[in-house]
């Protein structure tokens, strides 16, 4: 499919979905070839969608497919919000119901992803999941569990070691189901002592997570105890360093802060991926180096479909990015920056002009309609 994402506060009428939309308990709110109306925008404002993604005018010839299908996906997220919902009739205990490993459900979707992962010969990530306000939860631990098993392969993790990956990945945020919702959705800043309750989640799921016995996996669980451990001692609960943090946990700590970056939040809006690529880059010696490297090289900093400012004075449209080299995409040349004169487009590749780099990445509303819309000579 064709298409671009678009904030909920630019679409128009007339517009169509490119991108199913659904609610955070996998229903269907818009399909793909829907025209966008004008109550449908004020709807998605209530609901709490950030984006839609919707058939492109401008690069048209351009397929952008996520790394998984997408059924897989919102089966997967499926199943997590299951889990979480019968977890919370049982407020009292500390356990959760056995069907979390021995679901073979969870196994299967699990596989699916894996296979579809091995499959991919490009793989990197250049669509965002678009989540609901009060999907934010499922879709995270879904989407932590793609990458991190997508950074596993790039490690060379053996494929036997890869649902591990992916069982403590959707798990690890497990424990949130024993704070309250008022906390974890709280708009401003966290109190300390809010702080303090928020950093029980990873003790309190490891506690619930291990009860799964004769079928829990150590390294599954060890990723839900020390995702938020750091290289350098910071972290928490136990503020382990360098290699007393599981090599899995240290994946699931990049992924896990990166996702959460790149989403809408209660307290402030979505980063974009090229930000969210300087924060971990210039976070010293929080995360695992190796780790950070692996995950990079399948992570497009300028999705397709972003609006660029090149360093030789031309405005395009990423078009293509290809793994293993994130800040170099292909771009599609569409006007100058000085007067957005419009110019025959024409394709930049960025991993051959070593001396061209992005300057500026470009909101729609920043630009002339002509471009941003692909209205003009662009249509």
């Amino acid at each position: 499919m064709k298409m671009r994402k678009v904030p909920v506060w630019a679409l128009k009428p007339g517009m169509k979905v490119a991108r199913p939309i659904y609610d955070s308990r996998g229903a269907l709110l818009l399909n793909s070839g829907v025209e966008i109306k004008k109550e449908y925008v004020h709807n998605l404002q209530i609901i709490g969608v950030p984006a839609v993604y919707i058939v492109d005018n401008i690069i048209p010839d351009v397929e952008i497919e996520d790394i998984i299908l997408d059924d897989t996906r919102q089966k997967a997220k499926r199943l997590i919000n299951d889990i979480a919902r019968e977890a919370r009739r049982q407020p009292g205990k500390k356990s959760v119901p056995r069907l979390i490993l021995e679901n073979k459900g969870i196994k299967n979707v699990l596989k699916e992803i894996i296979d579809q992962l091995l499959t991919n010969q490009n793989l990197i990530v250049n669509l965002a999941d678009i989540r609901t306000a009060d999907s934010y939860t499922f879709a995270h631990s879904v989407n932590v569990a793609v990458m991190a098993i997508l950074t596993g392969i790039s490690l060379q993790v053996p494929r036997s070691r890869l649902p591990c990956i992916g069982i403590g990945a959707l798990m690890h945020d497990l424990g949130k189901i024993r704070i309250s919702t008022n906390i974890l959705n709280k708009r401003g800043k966290l109190t300390h002592a809010e702080f303090e309750e928020i950093k029980k989640h990873p003790r309190i799921g490891y506690e619930m997570f291990k009860t799964q016995r004769g079928c829990m996996d150590v390294a599954s669980a060890l990723m839900i105890y020390q995702h938020h451990e750091r290289m350098n001692g910071s972290g928490y609960p136990e503020k382990l360093k360098g290699e007393e943090i599981h090599i899995f946990a240290r994946v699931c700590a990049v992924v896990d802060v990166y996702d959460a970056l790149v989403a809408d939040r209660p307290y402030r809006a979505a980063l974009q991926p090229h930000v969210a690529f300087q924060i971990l880059e210039s976070s010293g010696e929080e995360f695992d180096i190796e780790v950070l490297r692996s995950f990079f090289q399948h992570i497009a900093a300028y999705p397709i479909g972003t609006f660029v400012g090149l360093s030789n004075g031309f405005i395009g449209i990423v078009t293509y990015n290809k793994a293993g080299f994130p800040l170099r995409p292909l771009v599609r040349v569409l006007c100058n920056k000085e007067e957005f004169e419009p110019l025959k487009p024409f394709e930049l590749n960025l991993i051959e002009k070593i001396n061209v780099v992005v300057e500026k990445v470009y909101r729609a509303d920043e630009l002339p309609e002509s471009i941003s819309q692909g209205t003009g000579v662009f249509s």
